[in-house]
């Protein structure tokens, strides 16, 4: 018996480019030159979601924050999520 699988999502991180400032008052700070950015994208519903980042959080933690947590919180929002069974590409 073959089990069908499809891809019903994908989340896309990109975890930007920056250099460590080494010296100064702000020496083991990243200097961003591209920040840090996600993506979820439900191929059943047709929606894209990025992260929602808080006052005074560091965009970093806000796309890791959102990796954790998309597939499970859009899986309970999306209306096509109950209609089929699939894996996730990640």
């Amino acid at each position: 018996m073959t089990i069908r699988q499809e891809v019903v999502g994908a989340l896309f991180i990109d975890c930007g480019e920056g250099r460590e400032i080494r010296h100064g008052n702000n020496a083991g700070r990243i200097r961003w030159t591209r920040m840090p950015s996600a993506r979820f994208e439900c191929l059943l519903c047709q929606t894209a979601e990025t992260p929602v980042i808080r006052p005074a959080e560091p965009v970093p933690a806000a796309v890791a924050r959102f990796a954790a947590h998309i597939r499970t919180t859009h899986q309970a929002v999306c209306p096509m999520a109950n209609r089929i069974e699939g894996a996730r590409a990640a």
